[in-house]
């Protein structure tokens, strides 16, 4: 980072009470809001604007901490999925294509090679923009890895978002790791009304944070612009975040939900989503054209089998059944396997009634589709019989290929 971006920065905290990493990250923001380079001495003009504005705002009286980009959120996490790594897909496919044709990888700004010299340095060439362009480092970046004798480091290629906005990172090595958790809230932002919103949380602090699903609970997010989306800022989300049962009932912030009823606000604000489970093949294939977010599916059944030794990714594996629903034992189909990540808790038996929320998935072998399964997100016990057992049949099929 430049030096005097940072101490332009630091001199602003005190009037925006937020911590400098946050506050370096709106001033990125900022950059590419106004389309100009951080290093533009045009950014420190925007950035002193922005904070004017703010300084001005709360002399005028207006709404405290107006300026803050962190809000209290309270409601529940309808689904919240296990952490992914969001890099892996794109070093996976950066690897192959440079297995595929070293030659092209690197022309259209896949990867960049580095060799290393007699002095222990490296000489790393890459394509930027069509410019063939060389450095000589001492280190190279944690996402390099050794490919066929040689050592490549993945880039981003990503040159514009979607929303035509400029990707910074664009030609830069892709991270070692990048791990994002993602879910589905319902609740309120700043005492506003309810909604529903998509949940996003990077980095170390997402993997972290683990409230259970259906349970209200209190923590600071930021929300998006849209109003769309909140998003967990670095490990303040994760150490604002409280249970409501938790709380005194004296205590300002407390609310009684005790009258509240999930399983009518699941058929009222995700109606596209519900399904039947005899429905669930059809579902799969009608949800394939939409966008990532609204890929999931709510659909109910009874326990009729499962096994809590976890697979080498964590998952259980539950299965459950229509039991007013004609069952085909030719092909098994009004039977389903739904995994279940480690973070969901399981308190319930077989027999047990339950609401499902997930990803549905499907595995194609020698051209023949498998059954339909789900990669759930969170549970609802709607009739709960006796304990988690193991199942008495050994689990022969591996059940880690996704």
């Amino acid at each position: 980072m430049d030096e005097k971006i940072k101490n332009e920065i630091e001199k602003s905290l005190q009037y925006l009470g937020i911590a400098f990493d946050d506050a370096y990250q709106k001033f990125l923001s900022i950059c590419e809001e106004n389309n100009v380079e951080e290093t533009d001495p045009s950014a420190i003009g925007c950035w002193r604007s922005y904070v004017s504005q703010g300084i001005r705002a709360n002399k005028r009286g207006g709404e405290s901490k107006s300026n803050n980009l962190t809000k209290q959120c309270f409601g529940a996490f309808i689904a919240l999925e296990a952490p992914r790594d969001m890099m892996a897909w794109n070093r996976t496919k950066a690897k192959e294509e440079y297995i595929r044709d070293a030659d092209k990888a690197l022309e259209e700004g896949i990867v960049a090679l580095a060799t290393q010299n007699a002095l222990g340095k490296w000489t790393v060439s890459r394509y930027f923009k069509g410019d063939y362009q060389e450095k000589v480092v001492s280190e190279l970046p944690e996402g390099a890895e050794e490919v066929e004798d040689a050592m490549i480091i993945p880039l981003d290629t990503t040159e514009r978002y979607m929303n035509g906005g400029e990707n910074r990172n664009f030609g830069k090595p892709l991270p070692a790791q990048q791990m994002r958790r993602s879910g589905i809230f319902y609740g309120s932002v700043e005492g506003g009304d309810f909604s529903v919103y998509q949940f996003s949380y990077k980095n170390q602090g997402g993997v972290d944070f683990q409230p259970n699903t259906f349970d209200w609970v209190h923590f600071t997010a930021i929300p998006s612009e849209d109003g769309n989306n909140i998003y967990g800022m670095t490990d303040v989300t994760l150490k604002t975040l409280i249970a409501n049962d938790d709380l005194d009932p004296e205590n300002s912030a407390y609310r009684n939900m005790g009258h509240f009823n999930f399983q009518d606000l699941l058929v009222e604000s995700f109606n596209e989503n519900v399904c039947a489970l005899v429905d669930i093949d059809r579902k799969h294939i009608q949800m394939q054209t939409l966008p990532s977010s609204q890929r999931f599916v709510v659909t109910d059944g009874t326990v009729c089998n499962m096994n809590m030794t976890p697979t080498s990714n964590g998952n259980r594996i539950l299965n459950i059944t229509d039991l007013n629903a004609e069952f085909d034992y030719e092909n098994e189909a009004g039977m389903v396997t739904c995994w279940i990540p480690e973070h969901l808790n399981i308190d319930f038996g077989i027999g047990s009634n339950i609401i499902v929320i997930g990803r549905t998935s499907q595995r194609i072998v020698d051209g023949e589709a498998d059954p339909v399964t789900i990669n759930v997100s969170s549970i609802l016990v709607t009739e709960k019989r006796g304990s988690p057992i193991e199942s008495a049949q050994p689990v022969e099929e591996n059940y880690d290929w996704f």
